[in-house]
């Protein structure tokens, strides 16, 4: 469900911070504030503090808090749209739907309240008569009914109809049931579920929703699928979905992510203490499922199973990840099928210095490629090196390139230029079908959905509507981003606030752009009052797109002759070395002035030629 922004920033105003949180913690006056033992970390001395005047609370030794709902999602562990819902019928303060997707939203609620009943239905037979030996199985891998109800566990029952007649006795219809894949049409025409005796992993979207189930078998017949997912559904798209979305909040904060291949390596990680773990739902890797990640992270640490499949699974992860930006470290796991096996095995400390000594991406390739190759054999040798020929296709930057063509060229003891020649320069063909799918579908959604720069350009833009000027000629390309900057553009003299309400009513915006429209609301609806992290996001976001700049500065100055290019090279290099060492915004901005100034001669020079 997506809410009008302007009602959502009315029920936070409505809303008393010290009564939300009043009502879970014990709060004790300080002033004009409140404090209280933080109930996010072991707390002996009162280091939570509530503002009423700010309406906001904070721990100044976990960092947690928020505003209302915020904390109200964070303390119930649900979703900041259930956290909506809760407090407005709580507190008897109305919100209502958007009306941008408003027919979408209204036709899709009730597949989400079937879901959700479904949902209910499978944790409640987990813990039922029927659901014993679901329990067992969980028991002898060590999942405790905490981590189960912590995950939403449940049971399908080894019945017939159980879900259908759930369901169909609370009023839902069979079509319905069937579009979301709960049960299936039998050839006599009786309906029966789709999941029976197997144990239910919830799949959530990224508004907090179920939207899918994945089942795994009691069955002990080896002709029965372990596992099963829902089917594709107006609710669900399985490759561009990733089991453990919920703890998305967590991946963002710590900036990394453990993509494993199934259901049971995501609960064992959790278990183990490591809440980072996403799985793609039983199929390859997809570039939606990696555009999905990049919304939260561009760190990712690859954990599949250690055998054949999953090891080609990790050359095609770690090619799509790398055409999309992301920085990527491979799991090594000796003695271990996958990381379910390892971490009961061996334990969390071992596991921990498995990642510890993860391997970067070109370092893993070089070594499942060497297994395949005599390096005495030239033929072999040779084949050896175009085996890379992917991998440098889907490097982004010059830089990295030549980075790796430099470990290359000393490992195979080869010059640099002839690899060159073979891995960049003629390197144009694609050699694999799914890379020619990949830049095609990626260059499309690199245009829709934007890069966290751009988010955090707009969340800095909208934060503080001054703050515009340093970023609007920035040369944007998120699809998003392009909107909200004419719309800042076009109403120059509206306060952001006001523009945040109006925005969303005023354009029309695809799926998935507002899907980031959300995501960047509910980021300002949680720091909007934080000066000084919306200074510091400033300082962060506008340095970024220096950088950047910088970057293609050095690409153009090759473009002039060797006396001109060498003199700018080193003036752009003494501007980094003043960037480095800038102390404030003010003095960065004196930096970036003069940038602009030798990009100017840049261009008359290249006039001149």
């Amino acid at each position: 469900m997506q809410y009008k922004s302007e009602d959502i920033e009315m029920l936070i105003d409505s809303l008393k911070i010290e009564e939300v949180v009043g009502e879970f913690v014990e709060l004790h006056k300080s002033g004009a504030s409140y404090k209280g033992l933080c109930p996010f970390h072991p707390d002996t001395t009162p280091s939570f503090m509530v503002s009423p005047s700010k309406n906001i609370c904070k721990c100044f030794v976990c960092g947690a808090g928020g505003n209302p709902i915020t904390f109200y999602a964070r303390y119930k562990k649900i979703s900041f749209i259930e956290a909506v819902e809760e407090l407005s019928k709580k507190y008897n303060v109305p919100v209502k739907i958007s009306k941008n997707n408003y027919r979408k939203q209204e036709n899709n609620e009730k597949y989400y309240e079937i879901m959700r009943e479904a949902h209910k239905f499978f944790q409640e037979s987990i813990f039922s008569n029927a659901g014993r030996e679901a329990l067992e199985y969980l028991s002898g891998r060590e999942v405790t009914p905490k981590i189960i109800r912590e995950n939403g566990l449940g049971f399908a029952p080894n019945r017939w109809s159980d879900l259908h007649d759930h369901l169909i006795g609370k009023g839902y219809e069979s079509k319905d049931l069937l579009t979301l894949g709960l049960i299936k049409e039998g050839e006599n025409g009786s309906d029966y579920d789709a999941f029976r005796n197997r144990i239910i992993f919830p799949i959530y979207s990224i508004q907090g929703e179920v939207i899918a189930f994945g089942g795994r078998t009691l069955e002990k017949d080896k002709d029965t699928p372990k596992y099963i997912n829902s089917p594709d559904t107006p609710i669900f798209k399985k490759g561009k979905n990733l089991y453990g979305l919920e703890r998305s909040s967590i991946v963002r904060k710590k900036n990394y992510a453990m993509l494993m291949e199934g259901y049971m390596d995501v609960l064992s990680a959790y278990l183990y203490g490591f809440n980072v773990a996403l799985a793609p739902l039983g199929t390859a890797l997809t570039d939606e499922q990696g555009m999905l990640l990049k919304r939260y992270t561009q760190n990712v640490i690859l954990c599949f199973d250690s055998d054949g499949p999953g090891q080609m699974a990790t050359e095609r992860a770690g090619l799509i990840l790398k055409s999309l930006g992301f920085s990527i470290r491979v799991l090594q796991l000796e003695g271990a099928k996958d990381p379910d096996e390892y971490l009961k095995h061996y334990g969390r400390d071992s596991f921990l210095k498995c990642v510890k000594n993860s391997m970067e991406i070109f370092d893993f390739l070089f070594k499942y490629y060497s297994k395949e190759y005599d390096f005495t054999n030239l033929m072999s040798k040779q084949n050896f090196i175009n085996r890379f020929k992917d991998f440098f296709q889907c490097v982004d930057t010059e830089l990295e390139k030549f980075l790796y063509l430099d470990k290359l060229s000393k490992q195979l003891d080869i010059d640099k230029d002839v690899l060159k020649e073979t891995l960049i320069d003629k390197n144009i063909k694609k050699s694999r079908k799914f890379d020619e799918d990949l830049v095609n579908i990626g260059r499309e959604l690199k245009d829709n959905i934007i890069s966290r720069v751009e988010r955090d350009t707009l969340f800095v833009c909208l934060a503080r509507r001054e703050y515009f000027k340093y970023f609007k000629e920035k040369n944007v390309k998120g699809s998003l981003t392009r909107k909200v900057f004419d719309y800042l553009e076009e109403h120059s003299d509206e306060k952001a606030k006001t523009i945040v309400n109006e925005f969303p009513e005023a354009v029309e915006l695809t799926e998935s752009e507002l899907e980031e429209w959300q995501l960047v609301i509910c980021s300002l609806l949680e720091d909007f009052s934080d000066e000084d992290k919306i200074h510091e996001l400033l300082v962060e976001t506008f340095l970024s797109w220096f950088k950047q700049e910088i970057k293609i500065s050095y690409e153009n100055v090759k473009t002039l002759d060797l006396f001109a290019g060498l003199r700018m090279t080193q003036a752009i290099r003494e501007l980094e070395e003043q960037l480095g060492t800038a102390g404030d915004f003010d003095k960065i901005l004196e930096i970036y002035k003069k940038f602009k100034q030798l990009l100017d001669l840049e261009v008359n020079l290249e006039e001149a030629q």
